[in-house]
């Protein structure tokens, strides 16, 4: 974890996000970003469309048109997590997730 400042609820989320296999997080990041629960100051498209390239590259029967899809509903779950949060805890969320993913990947 990069911030210092993060609430429990972002701290338990990104120890979730980390403990997923790469291919895991990448699917669960693109469903958070992707919930519109959360507003961000950069193009969430594009973020969400280099989340699924790198996809493609470690799932290699992923289909970029075809809906994403995480499995034992784990993803509502998150979702109702990242509601309760406010503003800053799930730019937060998303900066330590992004920055997991990054970590995850380095070439």
């Amino acid at each position: 974890m990069i911030l210092k400042n993060n609430s429990e609820d972002v701290k338990v989320l990104v120890k979730y996000f980390e403990s997923l296999s790469i291919e895991d997080n990448l699917k669960l990041s693109i469903i958070v970003i992707q919930s519109g629960l959360i507003q961000l100051k950069i193009d969430k498209e594009k973020l969400v469309d280099i989340l699924k390239n790198f996809l493609c590259i470690f799932d290699q029967n992923y289909n970029k048109n075809a809906m994403i899809s995480y499995k034992d509903n784990m993803d509502v779950f998150i979702l109702a997590k990242v509601m309760e949060m406010n503003e800053k805890d799930k730019r937060n969320l998303i900066f330590e997730i992004i920055y997991s993913i990054y970590s995850s990947i380095r070439f």
